[in-house]
């Protein structure tokens, strides 16, 4: 019954923003299907990954991206993605709720006192590495695609606007929620059936999103961002201390 708005709202959210959509997909999971949050974070990263690819196929990211860029991100993060996902099998449960809540709130903070725009003249490969391995490291703790970082940070990196940015994200986030996703198979029981449900609803969702991102202001989008977050930060700390 709520399978379809709550998977159109995370779609819709990732089509949007480039990101959120791991940090809605983990509280939905744990809410609709009554699991752990490790469960949910495994379901969550297969959810996030066929949501993004589908959501940057859609917006045909081979047209803008800028190769040198993606695969110094690509690589470490891929690396950083299943170290974490190996750190977050091991940590207690209310430890991973606890740290989603807070990055969640440092996030919000940043993004509404930061103004996305480029500050680099000239690409680097070590911060770029160094962004793409903690990044990466989230994604396989949290189950989240670190989109929310991501963007500002492909800002600051090089890129020129905001919907290119997301177009990145949106790639950077399919390989690393991948790489996650099958590093937690076999030793975290993931439900197929609505797992490919949440995604195939929410894929619909990123698509509307893709087509809304090229018409509406980024400055807004900015603002709404940081309220989703807001609200999102204020369950998981909830949820952690209950």
């Amino acid at each position: 019954m709520f399978l379809l708005p709550a998977g159109l709202g995370i779609g819709l959210i990732l089509g949007l923003f480039g990101a959120g959509g791991g940090m809605a997909t983990v509280p939905t999971i744990m809410v609709l299907m009554d699991v752990g949050i490790k469960e949910a974070i495994a379901m969550s990263l297969w959810v996030v990954a066929l949501v993004s690819m589908a959501a940057a196929l859609h917006q045909r990211v081979w047209q803008f991206v800028q190769w040198k860029m993606l695969f110094s991100l690509a690589v470490s993060g891929v690396l950083g993605s299943w170290l974490g996902s190996l750190i977050g099998m091991q940590m207690p449960a209310q430890a991973q709720l606890l740290m989603l809540a807070g990055l969640i709130f440092f996030v919000t903070w940043w993004m509404v006192g930061i103004r996305l725009e480029n500050k680099v003249g000239i690409f680097r490969w070590i911060p770029a590495l160094l962004v793409g391995l903690i990044i990466g490291a989230l994604t396989g703790i949290l189950g989240v695609g670190g989109g929310f970082l991501l963007v500002p940070a492909l800002i600051y990196l090089g890129l020129k606007d905001f919907p290119v940015a997301v177009g990145h994200s949106l790639v950077l986030i399919t390989l690393n929620a991948f790489a996650g996703a099958l590093s937690y198979m076999g030793k975290i029981d993931v439900e197929l059936e609505p797992t490919l449900m949440i995604a195939g609803i929410a894929a619909i969702g990123a698509v509307v999103g893709g087509l809304l991102l090229k018409r509406l202001p980024t400055d807004k989008l900015q603002k709404g961002f940081a309220l989703l977050l807001f609200v999102l930060g204020c369950w998981m700390l909830w949820q952690a201390l209950a």
